[in-house]
């Protein structure tokens, strides 16, 4: 094996240090792509749970409306049924419930 002098070996020393910069730097641009990839992604979740949240809370409110529409329509009909009773069914309605309340209540 030949002997190298000390210029060649300072050569290649200067080689592989310019190669390790360069792999350095290739690493680095790397993990900067990594790192702004996984900000797009977290950014593009970030917006999918605001959409779902916006959904939800506008069929939430939606539910409510039907719900107070339904409530409304139910009391509407209550009322009705109760002011075209006659005297009699509403003792026996009375009675009924009484009882049912009372039953319930002993369980």
């Amino acid at each position: 094996m030949a002997k190298m002098t000390m210029h060649q070996e300072l050569e290649m020393l200067r080689e592989e240090v310019e190669e390790l910069k360069k792999q350095k730097a290739a690493q680095e641009k790397a993990q900067v792509e990594k790192e702004k990839k996984a900000q797009a992604e977290e950014q593009e979740e970030i917006a999918e749970a605001k959409e779902k949240a916006e959904k939800i809370m506008t069929s939430l409110e939606e539910g409510k409306t039907d719900a107070k529409e339904a409530l409304n329509q139910l009391l509407n009909t209550i009322r009705k049924d109760y002011e075209n009773l006659s005297p009699t069914s509403a003792i026996v309605l009375f009675a009924l419930g009484a009882a049912f309340g009372h039953a319930l209540s002993s369980k």
